[in-house]
């Protein structure tokens, strides 16, 4: 395992402390702060509740209470705001404040949480880039945290997600593999960390994957649909953004964070995670985070090991955050290392090979709060990444080696004029690409694209601003340039390209009831074509094939549209959705023949384009039927294919399911129950082992959990027992990129703990 990224975190947190020292130094005392707000958080019977995380929406200031259920903000900006409050085993709640402008006096309030029995929403961030209830969202989101998480975390963030509605994922292994968005995946979906583009290469080749380990995930976010008035290109399927709340927004009146360890029996082995915020002064806070996996050949239902599946990684990571009255700002660096092994069939001449690799990110954000009328806050957030791997052979040579550059910057000012809210952007993003070695299937190839954006949300009548209908327009608009380098002649002399492209869309939330709301939009959304799709020439060795690119083709362009309605009310909380996409242009890998490579006969495969649909529906519901238990139901179904009516290759089975559970608020146990239909809507096959052409046949799934939350010494200690795929069941996942040879997971036994203190 590589150490030198561990070297550069210890070397990076010296540095951030230092940084944070000298702020501290120049620390104002409290009398020149801006007047601070702070309360307690209490259940129903007025007992205070450690460890509850606390946010100031708009602001994106958050914190967590202390052992007595305290919380605090110091140098808040006068004004109107909503407090928002939330722990496991309780339904979130929001207090409206004003923090007067005459006067320093601390304000206080009481946040009083009810507990539940049931999985009900937090606040999102991914959908508008600022905290925000689900209620007002015009798309459709998945958001888990707390004890939904704990009951689904898994050894890759792909795997956390897959049973949720309309999520699946791409799998080639428990390390390669990425999410599933309504059918689409790879580059047609965006991977975020903290709002931030992973600088990885997961979405370029099926056996590479996402290098996030999920057990450091405070929350999970996914917006379902076309996202790219946010986030530009690429996201035309959805995002995924992983929060993880590592660079401090609040100086914390106590030391906080938490550790978290995993065990599991699929994927032999363990995992922890653990991080720590400390407080220096009244302005500053340096947070320190780390964790390590490690698991040995999966186990695949019904018996045996899928080869060559193991896998390790470890991170570290630290982060400085300096709170005043008019700005925020903090500095954050972290580090991955990673190996795993490429899956093979016991016959394959490959198994044994594996990748090494690691990335590396430096990231800045800094949330200015201004005085102004028209714009209220600005924030500015960037980052640099280095990102590298080895495709090595089972000989122990190296076969590929891949380096990315990742630069990202943006710029957002948040504006109001009157009771109309919104939005106004500018973000770039740059690569620079370098494949090298023999099997090396395109040029490297710098990217550089960038972006401009408007959005509003406006009151469709007067009131008040959450019990009316609301109106959202925003339009963007991107550039996007790919340069090819280098001088091989396997890719002769490729030329540059260059793309622009306008988005926009408009949405409707009217809200039936305080906890009702209908929800409907459409979009426009583009993709730029990949460096694959355009200079490839070589063989590809996660697709057996040989790819040959196209240098004319365009870029992808979705119009859709989607109808939403969510229900979140003390004992019912439901969202059901259904939606149409249109691409065109759809990006298509074509197999015309065999061709002969180094002697040995191999599928050819042609990039080319054509015109794609995606409709479907999503959607969940869940009743406290009696005190305490809860029964809930989820399905969901995605029809994709092209304007020849051919089907769309790896579509996910149709999904139906039933949940039941009990929950006190400190002890849960309950079961999911799904049903997998039969896929057998697949392309006609190209070659032998094209996995894309690979009938899936119907399964049943069962999982049940327990879990505990016990508050012992200012402490939240949380424990979850689980039973996934209980009766051991021996499947394929219909989106599996290795299904022409391998089972999916089988029985496992996980025990997740997790303490926050």
């Amino acid at each position: 395992m590589p150490t030198r990224f561990l070297r550069a975190s210890y070397r990076a947190l010296l540095v951030l402390a230092a940084v944070a020292a000298s702020a501290a130094s120049a620390d104002p005392g409290r009398a020149d702060l801006a007047p601070s707000l702070g309360g307690v958080v209490r259940d129903t019977a007025g007992t205070p509740l450690p460890h509850a995380q606390v946010v100031i929406i708009g602001l994106n200031r958050g914190t967590s209470t202390n052992p007595s259920g305290e919380f605090f903000f110091d140098a808040v900006t006068p004004g109107r705001y909503e407090v928002y409050a939330t722990l496991i085993g309780y339904a979130p709640s929001r207090v409206a404040v004003v923090v007067p402008e005459s006067s320093n006096d601390p304000v206080r309030i009481t946040i009083t949480l009810r507990a539940t029995a049931l999985q009900l929403p937090g606040i999102e961030i991914t959908a508008t880039r600022v905290a925000t209830d689900p209620l007002d969202l015009t798309q459709s989101t998945v958001e888990l945290s707390g004890q939904a998480l704990s009951r689904r975390v898994s050894s890759s963030v792909a795997q956390t997600l897959a049973s949720e509605p309309g999520v699946s994922q791409r799998f080639s292994g428990p390390a390669a593999n990425m999410p599933v968005i309504r059918g689409l995946t790879d580059d047609r979906i965006v991977v975020l960390e903290n709002g931030e583009r992973s600088g990885d290469l997961a979405s370029s080749a099926p056996d590479h994957g996402v290098t996030i380990d999920p057990l450091r995930a405070r929350q999970i976010e996914v917006v379902r649909g076309p996202a790219a008035l946010q986030y530009g290109n690429n996201a035309i399927g959805g995002v995924v953004n992983v929060i993880t709340q590592e660079i401090p927004t609040a100086v914390p009146n106590h030391v906080e964070g938490y550790f978290a360890s995993q065990v599991e029996s699929v994927n032999p082995g363990g995992a922890f995670a653990a991080s720590a915020t400390v407080p220096l002064g009244r302005a500053v806070a340096i947070n320190a985070h780390g964790g390590t996996r490690a698991s040995d050949d999966m186990r695949v239902g019904g018996g045996g090991t899928l080869l060559n599946s193991y896998s390790r990684s470890t991170n570290a990571g630290a982060a400085v955050g300096v709170i005043r009255e008019r700005f925020t700002s903090g500095l954050s660096f972290a580090a991955t290392g990673f190996r795993y092994g490429l899956p093979g069939a016991p016959e394959d001449d490959e198994l044994g090979a594996f990748i090494a690799g690691s990335r590396q990110q430096v990231t800045g954000r800094t949330d200015f709060r201004l005085a102004g009328r028209a714009v209220t806050a600005i924030r500015l957030d960037g980052t640099l990444q280095w990102y590298g791997h080895n495709e090595i052979e089972p000989s122990g040579e190296v076969g590929t080696r891949f380096d990315l550059k990742t630069q990202t910057a943006n710029a957002i000012a948040r504006t109001r004029m009157g009771s109309v809210a919104g939005a106004v952007g500018v973000g770039g993003l740059f690569k620079q690409y370098a494949p090298f070695g023999e099997e090396a299937l395109t040029p490297a190839a710098d990217t550089r694209s960038g972006g401009i954006f408007v959005f509003q949300d406006i009151p469709l009548v007067a009131g008040d601003t959450a019990k009316v209908p609301h109106l959202h327009i925003g339009a963007r608009y991107d550039t996007y340039r790919m340069d090819p380098k280098g001088d091989d002649p396997r890719f002769g002399s490729p030329e540059a390209r260059e793309f622009q492209n306008f988005s926009g869309s408009i949405g409707a939330t009217y809200p039936m009831s305080s906890d009702v709301s209908l929800n409907a939009n459409v979009s426009r959304a583009f993709r730029a074509p990949t460096v694959e799709e355009l200079y490839s020439n070589g063989v590809h060795a996660a697709r057996g094939t040989f790819e040959i690119g196209n240098q004319d083709l365009s870029s992808e362009t979705n119009t859709g549209g989607e109808i939403l309605l969510r229900i979140r009310r003390p004992r019912v909380s439901s969202q059901l959705s259904a939606f149409y996409n249109r691409i065109e242009n759809y990006v298509i890998l074509d197999f015309v023949r065999d061709t002969i490579v180094d002697g040995s006969s191999m599928p050819l495969a042609l990039y080319t384009q054509g015109d794609a649909t995606l409709q479907g529906f999503e959607g969940e519901i869940e009743a406290e039927v009696f005190p305490r238990i809860v029964a809930g139901f989820m399905g969901d179904l995605v029809l994709g294919r092209l304007k020849s009516d051919e089907p769309l290759p790896f579509m996910p089975a149709t999904r139906a399911g039933a949940r039941a559970r009990y929950d006190d608020g400190r002890f849960s146990a309950g079961f999911d129950y799904r049903h997998v239909f039969a896929q057998d809507d697949v392309p006609v096959a190209a070659t032998e082992d094209d996995p894309s052409a690979v009938a899936t046949a119907a399964y049943d799934l069962l999982d049940l959990s327990a879990g505990w939350t016990l508050i012992r010494g200012g402490l939240v200690h949380n424990i979850t027992f689980r039973l996934d795929n209980a009766l051991d069941k021996r499947y394929r996942e219909a989106t599996s990129r290795i299904k022409h040879f391998a089972f999916n997971p089988g029985r496992n036994v996980s025990l997740v703990y997790r303490v926050l203190f």
